[in-house]
């Protein structure tokens, strides 16, 4: 990087990933060392993930020469010309083992964990402990913060008549005087960056003594001025239509003409939208167009009335009415919201006292706190206290950063610029901006050059613009719409708000994209169907499912495909209607959540009942569940009976016990549900963390969020159904995108800054977005802005869905207004197929121009589109160890409810008493001696009782651990085996324990077989006994022994070892 900032601009498929990881190994080669100094931050914890693992990985590969890593290390190479092969190998390997041993100095990391590391550096100047904690669920603390605000309200708190005053207004407008959720959702605000800009300001007014009075009545003086004076405009038109006796039948279209102005002005509608249509714009021109023909040609009176009265009438109405209107609508934005945003400050003040309490702290006020220590000082002091010198310094999504965290990272990025070669890299692509509910400002990535301009620091700004992810005619067929989409949104917004269309068409100047060498081929198929008529929700499924068959048929393995929507509840849908009519493995963080299992909706509702006793369609529920899989012991009166005791045990232990007396873990269709009830227990672990052992708190807590978590499902062998903001940095062979129909905008509320007096008394109003109430007042500016927005998120979300493809694009979505997205991707196909035309592929359109009540549009760009790299699934290579793949385990739960019971250690028992593990062995080998001595000694079974009384004579029988009886019950078990009762038969002639003599290297040498045996077939059976573990030795000795008895002259000999013990026979092969 010759630069002290390189920004690099890169379109999907470019290559982002690889460039920055290029970048970070380029440093690491050059100096094994200067990890230390290397700071690289990503947006997501997956990102990260990806990222450090690709770095190890290729390290990996260029330390042991493997050709994996060719295209790095010909691009590494080239900027590290004075390194030879062996030494960029040799330095790759040291930058490994130097990453690896110290990877808490590996610093690739998330925007927020970077933060949050300075953040705990920074605790003692921030007034804040060392071990605080880190609560990422902002919304949950903000929801108990409102429930102990109105528990601690007493009579004469001033928040408390301000909640009456709101409950007081929302009865006025006939909506519900239960405030609390509203309460809540509005002070969920407190967390935006926006309102803790302004928060400050905003409390000093609030607590004011009658600031928010006055403010409020004067608006609503003006609001209710401005309406007066309205109605009066439309009362005098009709009064003086009266007083002369017209009527509305004396004017051209009678009710339906430029009388309905008058009436809608009347009844309250004031605005250009409502009012202005032909006829209106007509009777503006000419008094003449009010009445008929006949009229204007005779002079009536009517005609003469209307020049001469009414006609001026209307010309007054117009002079005034956008004025009137604008303060009407203005005021009546500006305090539609007042009444909670006064209780902002309050929540917000809870919320702080809550977290000082619990030694917690908020990730979303990470930012604002640091920008605050941040703007006032010098960055080296940060540096210091982040324990390391930074010299490089790189962004990855940099279209996602928010204002404030940019601010933060400036005056970092600054410093590390400020030295000679500093190497900073910035990489990011505005098309790809989707997160600005995160607070993503994707114009900070549009204006970067502008943000450095006044320094002399250096920075340089490049273009990667070439699509290595796909193919040709994907490429091409992308290329052409955005610029067609571009061109439609920028000429309907240009006359509105010429200035933010400069910066669309700015964002997508680069959109066009170079195909690669390799992808010189026309390959890649599009195909878009938008539904018209009757059921189309199930046609789409239907469509979805009929694609993945096609696919599956050419020979595409379910992990190549990719089904893509906008959101999650699209995804539940659908992976509902694959598990219920087809086969395929599916692989979702979103589709399985844990109220889907019944397994764990079975334990809920077994803790339920234990609260709610009376609840009988819970208790019916488990029931039935009981019927159906069989569970014993009538389980619901059980609950019911021993409520008591189940209500004393800690939850968890109770959660556990319930899981086993309602056999979870054994009913087959149940142990299928393993990963739902881990992710359960993982949830209630991670509530009872923060939370009492309460029955009643955890099952709100499981209503309000718990219920709606996703098992986490990152396998690899089936189709993957993810949301597009899940997508970002992906790609799939076979991309599927139902669902491509959703709203573009949707009601909400944005934060305003009212430029106007005497609006911007307040520093910040919250406005209720619409176009319907926002244009024509005040806040029309602040609309166009949003609208914008808008319009490029949805740009953007689209762009980043049709870009993960790499060989097939599949779009099905219903044909819809403008309102919807599928109507963009209707408005720009032919001009889309006019633009590929020219291509020499084939193409076709039809149903442009049809009844979208009936007809479908379908596009076809080439044919489906399946590479024989397609059909193989990843192959996974062992020769990188670090790329290698996890297996999954399969899990099953076991849960042992009783409490355990002290047992006596091991040692401790030794200690006390003797050595028993010796004791036994001792035992075996007495017993293994004396059954090797019967068994030597007898010939058939009726001469065990006789050599029993033998050995107690010899007094090899004298305790009670080995008695004749126990030893006559061991015999009589192993005599039960066939072959064994076989070799003690009358029939056989024995030859016990006769020594063998041979002579081997001059010596005579001695065997003795434990049992020998000759049958009427003139066989031969040697067999030797054992009485320890089988080892391979055994057979060598017995082979010897038929390889001595053949010698003698028994040809037809067998061979055999008893493991006496175990009563196993071995036959021994020579």
């Amino acid at each position: 990087m010759s630069s002290q900032l390189t920004v690099y601009k890169a379109s999907a498929g470019s290559g982002k990933t690889f460039t920055l990881a290029r970048e970070y190994m380029t440093l690491v080669i050059a100096n094994p060392a200067s990890y230390r100094t290397i700071l690289a931050v990503t947006f997501t914890n997956k990102a990260t993930e990806e990222m450090k693992m690709r770095i190890l990985g290729k390290l990996y590969e260029i330390a042991h020469g493997l050709p994996e890593a060719n295209d790095y290390v010909n691009q590494i190479q080239q900027a590290l010309p004075y390194l030879s092969s062996k030494q960029i190998q040799k330095n790759a390997e040291s930058a490994l083992h130097l990453l690896i041993h110290n990877y808490n100095y590996f610093r690739v990391m998330t925007i927020d964990t970077f933060f949050q590391s300075v953040l705990r550096n920074l605790a003692r100047e921030l007034d804040l402990t060392a071990n605080l904690r880190i609560e990422l669920n902002d919304y949950q603390i903000e929801q108990h913060a409102v429930d102990e605000l109105i528990e601690s309200l007493e009579d004469t708190d001033r928040l408390l008549f301000w909640i009456m005053d709101y409950i007081k207004e929302n009865i006025d407008d006939d909506k519900s005087w239960n405030v609390i959720g509203q309460i809540k959702k509005f002070g969920e605000n407190i967390f935006k960056d926006y309102y803790k800009a302004h928060s400050d300001k905003l409390t000093e007014l609030m607590e004011q003594e009658d600031f928010f009075k006055d403010f409020t009545d004067r608006m609503k003086k003006m609001r209710d001025k401005a309406k007066e004076q309205l109605k009066e405009i439309a009362a005098t038109f009709f009064d003086s239509l009266e007083e002369e006796g017209f009527t509305s039948d004396d004017l051209a279209g009678k009710t339906r003409g430029i009388w309905s102005y008058f009436n809608k002005l009347k009844n309250g509608k004031y605005s250009d939208d409502d009012l202005h249509n032909d006829t209106f714009c007509k009777c503006r021109e000419s008094p003449e167009a009010w009445v008929k023909k006949s009229d204007v040609k005779n002079c009536t009176d009517i005609f003469n009335y209307v020049e001469s009265v009414l006609y001026p009438i209307l010309l007054f109405a117009e002079d005034n009415r956008p004025r009137l209107t604008r303060i009407f609508k203005s005021t009546d934005l500006t305090i539609k919201h007042l009444n909670q945003l006064r209780l902002l400050g309050s929540i917000d003040k809870k919320v702080r006292e809550m977290n000082r309490e619990a030694n917690r702290f908020l990730l979303s006020d990470t930012q604002t706190l640091l920008n605050s220590l941040i703007k006032d000082s010098d960055s080296p002091f940060i540096f210091e206290k982040i324990g390391t010198q930074l010299d490089h310094i790189m962004i990855d999504e940099f279209q996602d950063t928010s204002t404030i965290q940019w601010k933060n990272f400036k005056v970092l990025l600054e410093e590390t610029m400020s030295r000679e070669n500093a190497g900073n890299l910035i990489v990011g692509d505005v098309k790809q901006s989707i997160y600005r509910w995160r607070s993503g400002d994707w114009r900070l990535l549009n204006n970067i050059d502008k943000e450095f301009n006044k320094s002399a620091k250096k920075v340089s700004i490049e273009t990667l613009d070439t699509n290595y992810r796909s193919d040709r005619n994907i490429i091409e067929f992308n290329n052409a719409f955005f610029t067609e989409a571009v061109k439609l949104e920028i000429e309907d917004l240009k006359d509105k708000c010429p200035e933010e269309c400069k910066q669309l068409e700015s964002a997508y100047s680069d959109v066009c994209q170079q195909v690669p060498d390799h992808h010189s081929v026309p390959n890649g198929s599009i195909s878009i169907q938008l539904l018209g008529g009757e059921n189309i929700e199930e046609r789409m499924m239907q469509t979805t499912l009929d694609t993945v068959d096609k696919l599956v048929e050419r020979g595409v393995p379910c992990n190549k495909i990719a089904i893509l929507v906008r959101s999650n509840r699209n995804i539940q849908d659908i992976a509902e209607y694959f598990m219920n009519h087809s086969d395929y493995p599916l692989v979702s963080d979103e589709a399985f959540r844990l109220d889907a299992s019944q397994a764990v909706c079975t334990l809920v509702n077994a803790l339920y009942i234990l609260v709610h006793p009376n609840d009988n369609i819970v208790l019916a529920t488990l029931n039935k569940f009981c019927d159906t899989y069989s569970v014993a012991g009538n389980m619901p009166e059980q609950l019911l009976t021993n409520r008591s005791e189940y209500l004393e045990m800690p939850l968890f232990d109770l959660t556990e016990r319930l899981f086993a007396e309602l056999k979870l873990g054994e009913i087959k269709d149940m142990i299928k549900q393993t990963a739902y009830i881990c992710t359960f227990y993982d949830c209630l672990s991670k509530y009872l963390t923060d939370n009492s052992s309460d029955i009643t708190g955890f099952l709100k807590e499981w209503d309000n969020r718990i219920h709606e978590k996703s098992i986490h499902s990152d396998g690899d062998g089936g189709i993957r159904f993810l949301t597009i903001h899940k997508s970002k940095g992906l790609e799939y062979d076979h991309v599927i995108m139902p669902y491509c129909d959703w709203q573009l905008e949707k009601a909400n509320t944005i934060w305003c800054t009212p430029q106007e007096a005497p609006y911007n008394e307040l520093p910040l109003v919250p406005i209720d977005f619409s176009a319907k109430l926002m244009k024509q007042s005040i806040y029309e500016a602040d609309y166009n802005h949003e609208h914008l927005q808008n319009i490029v998120d949805n740009l953007n979300l689209l762009y980043v869905a049709f870009t993960r493809a790499s060989h097939n694009l599949i779009v099905i979505g219903k044909r819809a207004n403008s309102a919807y997205r599928s109507a963009i991707i209707e408005s720009v196909l032919d001009k889309v197929a006019s633009r590929l035309e020219a291509n020499d592929v084939k193409m076709e359109l039809t149903g442009i121009g049809s009844d979208a009540k009936t007809d479908d549009i379908s596009f076809c760009y080439n044919e489906i589109y399946v590479p024989d790299s397609s059909k193989k699934s990843n192959e996974k290579k062992d020769t990188n160890v670090l790329s290698a793949y996890s297996q999954p385990l399969e899990i099953k739960i076991n849960v042992t409810p009783e409490m355990p019971e002290f047992r006596q250690s091991n040692q401790s028992r030794d200690f006390i008493k003797r050595d028993e593990t010796e004791e036994q062995q001792k035992f075996y080998i007495k017993m293994g001696t004396i059954l090797h001595n019967l068994f030597s000694t007898i010939r058939t079974v009726e001469d065990i009782d006789g050599a029993l009384k033998q050995l107690e004579l010899d007094g090899l029988l004298y305790d009670q651990d080995l008695t004749p009886e126990k030893i006559k019950e061991m015999i009589r078990k192993r005599l039960e085996s066939p072959k064994v009762a076989k070799w003690f038969d009358k029939e056989l002639t024995i030859l016990n324990e006769c020594s063998i003599l041979t002579v081997e290297n001059g010596k005579v040498a001695e065997y003795r077989p434990d049992r020998v045996m000759q049958n009427s077939k003139n066989e031969t059976i040697v067999v030797d006994f054992k009485f320890g573990k089988q080892k391979v030795e055994h057979h060598e000795q017995v082979r010897k022994y038929i390889g001595l008895l053949k010698s003698m002259g028994h040809h037809r000999v067998k061979g055999y070892l008893w493991y006496v013990y175990p009563n196993r026979i071995v036959e021994v092969i020579k």
